[in-house]
């Protein structure tokens, strides 16, 4: 099973977090008792790029997988603002899904998709983590 990890980072530590996990699943790959054989890993914002929206609407091609894998790692900057390469992605998910989504329910573009989210943020802000709750609140 192959993950698709997504990082939105101001500073890099959630990009190193996400590269790090990246590394340790691809490093396992050949461990019998390891859940994925593969990850890739890259900015939020490449999400459009990449057509993970259109691959994900779609049944996962391994017969053992019947979702998608995810994990978003996501900082919070400011007082709650997504990172500069995670806006288009949160702004992405306020929306409601384009048309060409062919999801069985428009309000969860994300149905196919099994994910986890890890929410970097400093606690002296009242917008604590925001950007990765947002995330975390619109997925199928």
């Amino acid at each position: 099973m192959k993950v698709t990890i997504l990082y939105g980072s101001a500073t890099g530590n959630a990009e190193h977090i996400a590269k790090d996990l990246a590394r340790t699943v691809n490093d396992k790959s050949d461990d019998a008792t390891s859940a994925f054989r593969s990850a890739d890993v890259m900015e939020l914002n490449m999400f459009k790029r990449k057509k993970l929206m259109e691959s994900w609407v779609v049944e996962p091609d391994d017969a053992h997988q019947t979702r998608h894998a995810l994990i978003i790692v996501c900082s919070t900057t400011g007082n709650g603002d997504a990172p500069e390469n995670a806006g288009r992605f949160v702004r992405y998910l306020k929306k409601p899904p384009p048309s060409s989504l062919a999801c069985s329910d428009p309000k969860a573009p994300l149905e196919r998709v099994a994910y986890s989210v890890l929410g970097l943020g400093d606690t002296n802000y009242d917008q604590f983590c925001q950007s990765a709750r947002v995330i975390d609140r619109k997925p199928g």
